[in-house]
């Protein structure tokens, strides 16, 4: 088998497989060397690649040029956490038909400072301590009033927060799901605030915080909300609900709210990368332009298709 030939079964894992390379021949002691880590095992990389792989949303090798036992390729590749797409070289040394090195060549800034960012469920419970100070806030006639999701009142959007916070937790937690529970007019009629809003949007919020900071669930793929959805984008898509959210509730009860910083960077990346410009229906309506200057939450809301 030729270098080349073996090297494919390498971007095969990270193309097809989500990183998972238990099928690529890594030589025991293989060494890689990057701008943002660095292993010295096959059993280290294999692992790294494991959990990287759940956040590619795609890869493909755009040039490769071979020479012996060498292989350079030039690689485009996009990630959940990043807008727009990282382009590297990679060189890989294949050895009596194994991959014994492999050096990655890019500008990681971007990717290094993704990184730095607060992981990814711990935004999500902090989402929920800015959603939670505003549901404390609202009073009776608040929640009667119409809020920014058109055609529910504030309270119906607590429900169909609190329900689709329970419904992304036994998803996560692999429980059988009746495709009607999905339908988000009905989780908004259904009373999941009762008399304690504020804690039980705490709690749900914590079961799929919970769920989803068990070990290797951010890694493994769901078929809801759409076949591959990886426990990353679930968390990912349970922050974004909590902040919009909070925010359609904030606006219709008339009260404050401060999301963190952190937060609306995140869930606005997120959304960059997830959701498309191209025609839009459901909870999300046609662009909305702002000004230049905006501040990072307008523009987010904006993007989503909602005025500030």
């Amino acid at each position: 088998m030729d270098a080349r030939t073996i090297v494919s079964r390498y971007y095969e894992a990270w193309t097809h497989h989500a990183g998972d390379m238990s099928g690529v021949p890594l030589a025991e002691d293989f060494v890689f060397t990057g701008p943002v880590a660095s292993f010295d095992s096959a059993e280290a990389y294999r692992a790294m690649a494991r959990q990287a792989g759940a956040a590619v949303r795609g890869f493909r090798v755009r040039h490769q040029f071979v020479s012996g036992e060498l292989v350079c390729s030039v690689i485009d590749w996009e990630m959940t956490m990043l807008p727009g797409t990282l382009t590297a070289a990679e060189i890989l040394e294949v050895r009596a038909g194994e991959i014994v090195r492999g050096e990655l060549i890019y500008d990681a800034q971007d990717l290094r400072q993704a990184m730095a960012a607060p992981p990814v469920v711990a935004l999500l419970e902090k989402a929920c301590d800015s959603t939670a100070d505003v549901l404390g806030l609202i009073t009776d006639d608040g929640w009667g009033a119409p809020s920014r999701c058109a055609g529910w009142t504030v309270r119906q959007v607590g429900n169909h927060l609190v329900g689709a916070l329970l419904l992304l937790a036994r998803v996560a937690r692999r429980e059988p799901i009746d495709p009607a529970e999905l339908d988000a007019q009905r989780t908004a009629e259904t009373d999941h605030l009762g008399q304690d809003p504020v804690g039980s949007l705490r709690r749900a919020a914590a079961g799929v915080a919970g769920t989803l900071g068990d070990s290797g669930v951010l890694e493994q793929q769901f078929d809801i909300p759409a076949p591959g959805t990886t426990g990353l984008q679930l968390a990912s898509i349970s922050t974004l609900e909590v902040l919009v959210h909070g925010w359609d509730m904030a606006s219709g009860a008339g009260v404050p709210y401060q999301p963190a910083d952190a937060v609306v960077r995140a869930v606005q990346t997120y959304a960059m990368s997830a959701i498309s410009e191209a025609p839009r229906g459901g909870p999300f309506g046609p662009v909305v332009s702002v000004a230049a200057d905006a501040d990072p939450f307008t523009a987010l809301l904006g993007y989503l298709g909602r005025r500030g």
